[in-house]
């Protein structure tokens, strides 16, 4: 898992089945010191998560079975929540 922010919608006509309906963001990724990383990639929303909201990004294709509840879901990088902060000890 890591932390991101959502950059932009991502819209797209034509897509595989399973993503109608479904939210695509555009999200960079933000390494432990703030700044940002140079992963930037397309996760599926599962928070309903904006535009300039940090959030929470899981990137295997377990976890994002599990957050749907289902089994062989074509994506593999999902939100799963939304970061108020970060407490570094």
């Amino acid at each position: 898992m890591f932390v991101a922010e959502v950059l932009a919608p991502v819209v797209a006509t034509e897509k595989h089945a399973f993503f109608a309906g479904r939210k695509l963001l555009l999200v960079r990724e933000i390494l432990e010191d703030g700044r940002y990383g140079d992963r930037t990639m397309i996760a599926l929303d599962g928070v309903q998560a904006g535009v300039g909201d940090r959030v929470l990004v899981a990137r295997n294709g377990g976890a994002v079975d599990d957050v749907l509840g289902m089994k062989d879901c074509p994506a593999n990088v999902v939100i799963i929540g939304h970061v108020d902060r970060v407490e570094r000890q």
